[in-house]
């Protein structure tokens, strides 16, 4: 595998790091519900919120801890270990297709963050049987695509949230 799956474990750190917010709502110290910034209108931060409370979060979490699992086995190349996580992080992400639409404009990028995540999975698992290069260098980009939007739709949680 190339050196370039190696800026996935900085991308993957970085987007934990600045996921926590998009956890469930927690009330404030009062034990009253936190209240929303006013950057986000509240239909949207109450979308989101919801969102985030059916299961929302816990796809989001998902898809990181898959993610995580495919670097670790790719940095040094693991095969048998990507025949392992590349199919249950391919499973992870059609679950996550067929599951509620993420509210708002954040939702179309959460869409294509998706569809570039699943390529990269069906990436990964064709080089781990095949040990095939270009499928690996595929495996790569898509990801590299799949993070970035999957930020986006980080910033656009954080600011309806008001995080």
């Amino acid at each position: 595998m190339t050196s370039r799956a190696a800026t996935i474990p900085a991308c993957l750190a970085l987007l934990a790091l600045t996921l926590t917010a998009c956890g469930s709502t927690k009330p404030a110290a009062d034990g009253k519900a936190a209240t929303p910034a006013p950057s986000g209108s509240k239909d949207t931060t109450q979308e989101f919120r919801d969102w985030a409370d059916s299961g929302g979060s816990d796809t989001l979490d998902t898809i990181l801890t898959d993610l995580a699992a495919v670097q670790e086995a790719s940095n040094p190349a693991d095969l048998v270990a990507l025949r392992k996580s590349c199919p249950t992080m391919t499973a992870n992400l059609e679950v996550a297709k067929r599951g509620d639409t993420m509210p708002g404009p954040a939702g179309q990028r959460w869409t294509l963050a998706l569809e570039h995540l699943a390529a990269s999975a069906a990436a990964c698992s064709e080089g781990a049987v095949s040990g095939d290069q270009a499928a690996f260098d595929l495996m790569a980009s898509e990801m590299d695509i799949g993070i970035s939007h999957i930020t986006a739709v980080n910033k656009h949680l954080n600011e309806a949230l008001g995080s």
